[in-house]
């Protein structure tokens, strides 16, 4: 049968996850930008690296040994702990993972507990489950433990999903002692903790606190880690740490019972490039150039909001690693509703009631300086700031 011509060039344009609209500046989109993914290293990589009959086969469950050894020897200088390869097991990117733990460590109708905001997306596989989400309050340091504490009581969740490390919407990062005392609440309330530490690696001034996985021996903590944001999102791999009953029942999941370890494929590749020092060069360079548009879009938005509004209607903190900046508005002020404006000129953002499960942070917007580029960066600030700072003006005089 031939392929009308018109379906063959719409199917042919279906490749990758693209979001933004055309002559938009979308600074609402959080992924790597295409001109930064490592094309070279992968072809010298895959022309380099051997891959034996049996990564052709079925994988093994846990996921290929070879690769976390490699991943293990990686991390543990980057992580500033131990890691163990034999504690670790093989994922398709942090989603499937965070998927992965619904299927196994919770049921339909459980609770979930979440920082409030959190990564919108996630609450959309939270829901595939069943599952039910309650926000916590957070400050600069995340999970605030007395409310965690009462929560636990009261809901008895079957997890809690944190983003400790340069989270996402916020920014922010929880301290060494914030995490010890959260991980004894939950160590002490009998629950689970799933620590989505996709941004851990990327860093832009001190190293943060060790990852959760320093906690692993206390039998309560998942945490997660991809190469989505610090390799290429289009492997599909990644990897989830936990002590041994955890990892049980993560590896029971039927879907490796059927079809054994994920992506065995892609793992020479990769694994020759964590041996040949390929991929933590690459880190390095991304940490380097996201560095330096958290630069340009902090001076853009200094200078575009002025420094009476940098001080007091509008405020954000600079962003020691991750992806994003996280503003506030005056409060009443109602981004969603200045959206459209914004992409009406060319620019957009998300709005901060996405991140909410109930809805609020209304009056805030997140911006992501990994998709564009820094002149396109800058114009995207400019954009929005000047349609924010018209929205505050016609609020001040009733227009």
């Amino acid at each position: 049968m031939r392929i009308p011509d018109d379906v063959r060039a719409r199917l042919a344009s279906q490749t990758s996850q693209l979001w933004g609209e055309p002559g938009v500046i979308d600074l609402g989109i959080g992924q790597p930008q295409d001109a930064l993914l490592p094309v070279e290293e992968f072809r010298r990589a895959m022309a380099s690296a051997a891959v034996p009959r049996f990564q052709l086969q079925y994988g093994i469950e846990r996921g290929d040994g070879l690769l976390r050894m490699a991943l293990a020897d990686a991390l543990t200088p980057r992580y500033g702990v131990p890691v163990d390869a034999e504690r670790m097991i093989i994922s398709n990117g942090n989603s499937q993972a965070i998927d992965w733990c619904c299927a196994t460590l919770a049921h339909p109708g459980d609770v979930v507990l979440v920082e409030d905001p959190t990564y919108f997306l996630a609450r959309a596989i939270f829901a595939d489950h069943g599952l039910r989400v309650i926000g916590l309050p957070t400050d600069d340091q995340g999970l605030l433990p007395d409310a965690l504490e009462q929560a636990l009581i009261t809901h008895r969740p079957a997890f809690v999903y944190t983003i400790p490390t340069f989270a996402n919407p916020t920014g922010t990062t929880t301290s060494a002692d914030r995490r010890a005392a959260i991980v004894e609440l939950i160590a002490r309330h009998g629950s689970l903790l799933v620590a989505d530490e996709v941004y851990h690696l990327l860093s832009y001034g001190a190293a943060p606190p060790p990852p959760y996985c320093a906690w692993l021996d206390s039998g309560v903590v998942v945490c997660l880690g991809t190469f989505s944001k610090i390799l290429a999102p289009g492997l599909r791999l990644g990897w989830v740490q936990a002590a041994e009953p955890t990892l049980a029942r993560l590896v029971g999941h039927g879907t490796l019972v059927s079809g054994g370890g994920l992506n065995p494929f892609a793992a020479p590749i990769v694994t020759a490039m964590l041996q040949d020092g390929t991929a933590l060069a690459y880190l390095d360079r991304l940490r380097s150039i996201y560095a330096a548009r958290v630069g340009v879009m902090d001076d853009a938005l200094r200078d575009a909001f002025g420094p009476e509004r940098a001080g007091g209607e509008v405020t954000w903190r600079t962003p020691e690693g991750g992806y994003f900046f996280w503003l506030q508005l005056p409060a009443g002020m109602d981004a969603a509703a200045i959206r459209p404006h914004a992409v009406a000129r060319g620019a957009a953002f998300q709005p901060g009631a996405t991140f909410s499960p109930d809805g609020g942070f209304g009056h805030c917007l997140r911006l992501s300086f990994a998709y564009y580029g820094e002149e396109d960066l800058a114009r995207g600030v400019r954009i929005i700031a000047e349609t924010v700072t018209e929205a505050i003006t016609a609020a001040a005089t009733g227009g």
